[in-house]
């Protein structure tokens, strides 16, 4: 895919993330009501909120800076995301049998991945995005990154069966877009997507050794 058709990708991810986060919700409970015009109401808004959005967006192609914030979040969330994956992992998995066996798997998929991505950014810079996206470390990353916009969102809002299912989405999207599209759609912070993520892979297998 061209570089204006993933920018595009990673607005539109964003966008329906929102929606489904946001805008989804209100919208079921007013339409569940009868409540119709304020269920067009609410919608309006929210689709002029989109296509800014995504201008946004676009006009980052144009305007490096614009994407400060972006990458920020980016780096963030690729050094948090895999310990945050083993964190869930280790809840559900700790009390089976083969924990021990999952915990040396997980611990050899950390390292490896971060040793991987350290070739990547100090012995072949040229190679970071070279893989396929179906095949590159970001779409394992994008499942820890899942799990970050979800314990965020809990923090500040309560789960009902609804609302569960709508965060799930979004997260899901939310994560797609961060951690696998955006490297592909900025490819001019590569390095950066590089360094993050070897540091939350080694991070993450870190927390692996010093937890049982």
């Amino acid at each position: 895919m061209a570089e204006e058709d993933l920018v595009s990708l990673f607005a539109i991810l964003l966008v329906l993330g929102s929606a489904i986060l946001l805008v989804a919700p209100i919208f079921y409970r007013l339409v569940r009501n009868g409540l119709w015009a304020l269920s067009f109401m609410v919608a309006v808004p929210a689709l002029l909120l989109a296509l800014i959005g995504h201008s946004f967006v676009e006009l980052s192609l144009r305007e490096p800076i614009l994407l400060a914030p972006v990458v920020a979040v980016i780096f963030a969330v690729r050094v948090v995301s895999p310990s945050l994956a083993y964190v869930k992992i280790r809840e559900k998995v700790i009390s089976t049998s083969f924990w021990g066996l999952s915990r040396l798997g997980l611990f050899v998929a950390f390292v490896g991945l971060g040793l991987y991505l350290w070739y990547r950014v100090f012995v072949d810079p040229s190679g970071i995005n070279a893989d396929p996206i179906l095949l590159s470390e970001k779409l394992i990353m994008a499942v820890g990154t899942s799990f970050v916009f979800l314990r965020l969102h809990w923090k500040v809002m309560p789960k009902t069966s609804y609302n569960m299912k709508a965060v799930w989405i979004a997260a899901l999207l939310f994560s797609f877009a961060f951690a696998v599209v955006a490297p592909y759609a900025f490819p001019s912070y590569e390095v950066l997507y590089g360094i993050s993520g070897l540091m939350g892979w080694f991070i993450g297998g870190a927390l692996v050794l010093k937890t049982r």
